[in-house]
């Protein structure tokens, strides 16, 4: 088997599809699409895109994440906090214990890396 992956936008098939759970919508109708590329040691990557809409994120304390925002536009609202805006180009962590609201404004694509702590 190869120690090599990559991802490769032309060949990157079906991907697969999600949305967040109906009580967790809070406006529109975000759809989810990812393109798993690889899981090693507990540290999951891909490429994730999601469409216009906004809902409830409440992460538990073993999941960190961290994204670099290929394209798109959509903003973070941690509780209790300022909502924090991101266009392509922004790298983002978002800590274990997150819990806010995840709006895309336009459609998003990003690179994601998570591990369960």
């Amino acid at each position: 088997m190869s120690k090599l992956k990559f991802f490769r936008p032309s060949t990157a098939g079906i991907p697969e599809s999600a949305a967040p759970a109906p009580d967790r919508v809070l406006e529109g109708n975000p759809q989810f699409s990812t393109w798993p590329l690889s899981e090693i040691g507990g540290v999951y990557t891909g490429i994730w895109g999601a469409t216009p809409g906004s809902h409830r994120v409440e992460r538990d304390g073993s999941l960190l994440e961290q994204f670099y925002l290929l394209e798109g536009e959509m903003e973070l609202i941690e509780d209790g906090l300022p909502a924090q805006r991101f266009t392509a180009g922004d790298l983002v962590v978002i800590e274990p214990n997150f819990r806010g609201i995840w709006k895309t404004i336009t459609p998003v694509k990003k690179v994601y890396f998570t591990k369960s702590l």
